[in-house]
């Protein structure tokens, strides 16, 4: 990495002594001596930008992850509350269901049904107890299992 900082900082210096240089008129003769620059072989050349790629691979780590795993599905149950072919009437209902009851409500496409459902609960029991609530207003609700996919 020191080599390759030096190599910058050494073209940078050169190009900035040679490009600031004063060009004599046109027309002006200048008496100077030929610049001879000896050539270096294309083995040796090759060697040095080697030896610096090595010395930059051993100092380099790369660190490669994998993405997190997409999330698992879980199953919930929810209390099914209606089902409608048009989804205006399916709307109504679950707007009628949120003023109502203090869970989630979903509306959901199932060929061919609009279905409206109340709740997110972990186990079976919990939706039962909770439809005790909700058979008030909606006497066929019934318990349902649902995918749930986060």
């Amino acid at each position: 990495m020191k080599k390759i900082k030096f190599l910058l900082v050494l073209l940078f210096a050169f190009s900035l002594v040679f490009s600031c240089a004063k060009k004599p008129p046109p027309g002006e003769l200048i008496d100077e001596e030929p610049i001879i620059i000896e050539e270096e072989e294309e083995g040796e050349i090759f060697e040095e930008f080697e030896e610096i790629v090595e010395e930059v691979a051993e100092e380099t780590t790369v660190v490669v992850t994998a993405p997190p795993p997409p999330p698992e599905p879980t199953t919930v149950y929810r209390i099914q509350i209606g089902a409608f072919y048009s989804s205006a009437s399916a709307n109504k209902r679950k707007a009628r269901a949120v003023s109502l009851f203090a869970k989630p409500v979903y509306v959901k496409y199932i060929a061919p049904y609009y279905k409206v459902r109340v709740g997110d609960f972990s186990t079976k029991n919990e939706a039962n107890s909770y439809r005790a609530t909700i058979l008030r207003f909606y006497s066929d609700a019934f318990v349902t299992e649902v995918t749930k996919t986060p």
